[in-house]
């Protein structure tokens, strides 16, 4: 498939995703599900979020007393009813699944998890329901044919939606759900030190449960919570993991001493009595992906692990601290405080640290040793990004080490978007693949279900970004796991809009442009910016000059760059992109803020990796919304700064913005106008849209 086919493919995903541009009723909540969402928020969700835009150009409004008393109450009424958390007693491990031990209270030393609403319960472990030989959650489905419920509207979480499988009514599946029992050593070292949040303790039943989950709407102060609960998630799974193994292995052993006793004991007996059947295994042993864009992310990743992991010892942490670090003697100039401040809040929260983009790492774990820089083929945890993880498969051409993955986990999603999405593609199309070598399987160990290939329907993924996309919905709904599907919706009721961001008196315009295919949308887009942006800026040499313009797409920008390359008579003109070095920065920069050249065109990932403030501009262009939201305001009122105190500010009014649209734009337009102001402007009747 080419490039251009590719390109095409995911925006025809997101029509059909969206459901054209009819508005979803599951992604806006009614007045009686409203009333449910701020009793089940935590008091600081509620206090950091805003309330929606009016008009786009006005600024958010603050919550009345009123309305900030009502949140408060509800702050408190989730606190008297915290969700309660199930954890599983350190030695309950039958091979029947739990059904003859019931989960214990755990009590810590120093009582400091006692506000956690830890209890006793009945239900069985999600583990063993979802994992054992016999799986539970294969039974009345047809794995060649999966039928999935209706969305169910969930309220944490700022709006979410709840899908799972619909299961044959004759079916044994009973109907109590399984709940989420954490290992008792792993749930002890993760609360022992801080009381868990409300956010985690929710968003736990969900991970507990063994679905996938893909929250899209990740904010800064969720980010490092939603984190440490998701890595303490891993660690139990594979303290139980292994805790099964090993108690498999003593029972084994058992079995064949007390064999040979037998036969000692009887020498007229032929030796054929069978030992006992444990499947327990799979193919390979890493049972953990986790799939992040930089080497900083990994270590925070790795640092959550072992601070849950409950082990007295951590074998090569020297070498990883200093792997994953920044260089000795450089200085991280997002983490100084007299250069930070220069820096959006999200570019200082993504870029600090190491940002080197391929690494790999394995972990394997043990009751009281967590031993980084293991083997692939000896670790539970394989910690790397899709960059350093495609490198290795092509280069040993083997990736057996994917086929038993049992939880996968995918963190900021946005970045690896910006940086290249065929990786993560490349990576996802190997996982829970039958593997083509033995690598010393025992096969009578190896759980049927991984046999018949069937490892997909119970693999679970948990996804991490912070805003939603065509290429992420995609990958969602590719998945197969029959545990069910929970997604947050893609604005919540308090989102405000980009727009509302920009400077007051700056002329907005929108141009919409029809497209009944996704094939030949990037062939229309072009069309449209010819015939009828490039038609209003040749009309003066006023309105050609100072002119920049914000291409999102790598392959559009090489097309408009080709474009202007060809044009007669010529524009002046520069170019700002990912690929430009420091020098040529410079020279851009000043060239276009001098009027040496009249036009400059800049690639949406420039912005994201340098975040300069790009002056000069009189009229800026976006030939596709921004996929960041906060970039439209970012660039429109970057001409509005001025450098020195003695230099001229630009007039809000003499500055204008033209974004061109398409129906297959509708989830960067709704974050930068609204839901329901965006798809006004996708049905409406007129081709053009103003704002001021």
């Amino acid at each position: 498939m080419s490039a251009g086919d590719n390109v095409a493919h995911v925006r025809l995903m997101t029509l059909l995703n969206v459901k054209n541009v009819h508005p979803r009723e599951e992604d806006r909540p009614k007045a009686a599900e409203r009333a449910h969402v701020y009793p089940k928020q935590g008091a600081s969700s509620l206090s950091k979020r805003k309330r929606d835009a009016a008009p786009v150009s006005a600024p958010a409004e603050k919550h009345t007393k009123a309305e900030q008393g009502t949140a408060s109450h509800a702050s408190e009424l989730h606190q008297q009813r915290m969700i309660p958390v199930i954890v599983a007693n350190e030695e309950e491990d039958d091979d029947d699944g739990d059904e003859n031990h019931g989960p214990s209270r755990l009590k810590s030393q120093d009582n400091s998890n006692e506000n956690a609403s830890i209890q006793v319960s009945d239900q069985q472990d999600a583990f063993h329901w979802h994992f054992d030989a016999e799986s539970k959650a294969l039974q009345g489905i047809d794995p060649e044919h999966l039928v999935w419920g209706q969305p169910e509207p969930v309220p944490q979480f700022g709006g979410a939606q709840l899908v799972r499988i619909h299961r044959e009514a004759s079916s044994q599946v009973p109907h109590s759900r399984p709940v989420s029992r954490p290992h008792a050593r792993i749930w002890r070292a993760f609360s022992g030190k801080t009381e868990p949040t409300a956010l985690q303790i929710e968003f736990l039943q969900y991970l507990g449960e063994y679905m996938d989950v893909w929250h899209s709407r990740v904010t800064i102060p969720e980010h490092a919570p939603l984190r440490q609960v998701t890595a303490m998630h891993a660690m139990s799974h594979l303290a139980k993991t292994r805790q099964r193994i090993l108690k498999d292995n003593e029972r084994l052993a058992k079995a064949v001493a007390a064999q040979v006793e037998n036969d000692k004991a009887d020498q007229d007996s032929v030796g054929d009595d069978e030992l006992p059947e444990f499947r327990d295994q799979g193919f390979t042993r890493p049972k953990v992906l986790v799939l992040a864009p930089f080497r900083h992310t990994a270590k925070v990743w790795i640092e959550s692990m072992i601070a849950c992991s409950g082990c007295e010892q951590v074998e090569q942490k020297a070498r990883f601290e200093r792997e994953f670090s920044l260089p000795p003697g450089s200085i991280d100039k997002l983490a100084d405080p007299e250069s930070a401040h220069r820096y959006p809040e999200d570019h200082r929260h993504t870029f600090q640290g190491n940002i080197d983009d391929n690494f790999k790492l394995g972990v394997k774990l043990t009751r009281k040793t967590l031993r980084l820089y293991s083997a692939f083929y000896e670790s539970d945890l394989i910690m790397t990004s899709p960059l350093g993880l495609r490198l290795l498969i092509e280069k040993d051409h083997d990736s057996d080490y994917l086929s038993s993955l049992e939880i996968v986990i995918a963190d900021q999603l946005d970045v690896m978007l910006m940086q290249n999405w065929e990786h993560v593609k490349f990576v996802w199309e190997r996982l829970s693949v039958i593997p083509k070598e033995a690598h010393d399987t025992d096969f009578s160990r190896v759980k049927p279900w991984y046999l018949d290939g069937q490892a997909p329907l119970l693999r679970q993924s948990i996804l991490f970004s912070s805003l939603d996309a065509p290429e992420f919905r995609h990958l969602f709904h590719s998945l197969q796991n029959v545990g069910g599907r929970l997604r947050t919706t893609s604005l919540d009721e308090h989102h405000v809009p980009s727009m509302s961001l920009v400077t007051p008196g700056v002329r907005q315009t929108f141009f919409r442009f029809e497209c009944s295919s996704a094939q030949s949308e990037a062939d229309l887009r072009l069309l449209a910016f010819k015939d009828r942006i490039m038609s209003l800026l040749k009309k003066s040499a006023v309105t050609t000059s100072h002119t920049m313009i914000v291409v999102p797409s790598f392959f559009d920008f090489v097309r408009v760059e080709d474009y202007f390359r060809k044009l007669d008579p010529p524009i002046s003109y520069t170019t700002l992109s990912e690929y430009s070095s420091t020098r040529d920065i410079s020279r851009a920069r000043e060239a276009f803020f001098s009027g040496k050249k009249s036009v400059l065109l800049l690639s949406e990932r420039f912005h994201y990796y340098r975040r300069y403030i790009v002056r000069g501009a009189m009229t800026v262009i976006f030939y596709a919304p921004p996929e960041h939201a906060t970039f439209y305001a970012e660039l429109t009122n970057a001409p509005l700064t001025s450098r020195y105190e003695t230099q001229a500010v630009v007039d809000a009014g003499d500055l204008q913005v033209w974004t061109l649209f398409c129906k297959y734009d509708l989830l960067r337009l709704e974050r930068i106008a609204g839901a329901q102001q965006a798809r006004h402007m996708l049905t409406g009747m007129n081709a053009s849209y103003h704002f001021v």
